[in-house]
Formats: structure tokens, sequence, C-alpha cells
């Protein structure tokens, strides 16, 4: 019975873990938007302030001692850039990984929000790549040698009866 199980497992582990690189996928496009919406932001954040002489950095500098109706505008021009810079280094860091390490660099470093949009969109699919089977043998080796290895264990300790 504990075999089954274990097969059982298996195969749901090779169902999620296939799962891995599509939502990688969707994640990617969700980040890619967003950087897309905030580009139009920084570009003309950056026009305006050419026009008046500046560089990014020196009106941002500017912007640390501004107060009262500068103060505000400056925060808001200035949290659109820092969350700009933020998502481009993050999807640089998630390009630079293969195709099949770049679903493990997302389980380490992700952004919640975006995490949880992608999720919200986020339509299982059987995988036809080469990644998306690779997670699939993955996620079954996993569940499936777990399960196997905890099921032996348990009929040792349990006197010699099996479980596995």
């Amino acid at each position: 019975m504990g075999r089954f199980i274990a097969f059982l497992l298996g195969i749901a582990g090779a169902v999620l873990g296939s799962q891995g690189p599509g939502f990688t996928l969707q994640y990617m496009q969700n980040l890619q938007g967003q950087i897309d919406s905030l580009k139009v932001v920084v570009e003309e954040f950056d026009e305006n302030i050419a026009g008046y002489g500046y560089t990014r950095a020196e009106a941002l500098s500017e912007c640390k001692t501004a107060a009262g109706l500068l103060d505000a505008l400056c925060a808001t021009s200035v949290s659109a850039i820092r969350r700009y810079e933020t998502l481009l280094a993050h999807k640089a860091a998630l390009d630079a990984a293969s195709d099949m390490v770049r679903p493990l660099a997302l389980a380490r470093i992700q952004i919640p929000e975006i995490t949880q949009s992608a999720y919200a969109e986020f339509k299982p699919a059987i995988p036809a790549t080469l990644d998306g089977l690779v997670y699939a043998g993955g996620g079954f080796a996993v569940l499936w040698g777990g399960s196997s290895f905890l099921f032996g264990l348990l009929g040792a300790v349990g006197g010699g009866r099996r479980y596995a």
C-alpha cells in the first residue's frame, strides 16, 4: 500500500513540478508589463528634468532636500524610479538564468505582489518543453523518493511491518 501511495505522490509531484517553467513565464510576462508601464513615467521624468539641464541623479539628489509641494512631487517620482530600477535588476537576474534554472531562481528571489498577480492569472498546462519535462521528472523523484523513504522508515520503526 505504501508503494502505491508513494507512486501517487510521485505523480502529484510531477504535475506540480511541471508547472514551474510555465508559472515562471507568466511571472516574467507580468514583470515585463510592470517595467513597461513604469518606463513611460521614468522617461517622462528624464525628459522633463533634461529641459532644466538636470540628469536623473542630480534631480534625485535635489529631491532629497525638497520641501512642500516639490517634496510631494519628488516622492512620487523617486518611488517610481526606484521601483523601475528594482524591477529592471530583478528581470536582468532572471534573464541571466537558463530556462532550466530560472524557476529555481524565481523560487529564491521574487517580488510578492508580482507573484500574487501572476498566480491569479496562471492556468496549469501540460508541459511541452524540455524544461517542463525535467521539472516534472524532478517533482516525481522528490515526492516519490521522499515518501518511499518515509514509508521505509515507518516499516523499520514499526517492527518490520511493510509500508513501502
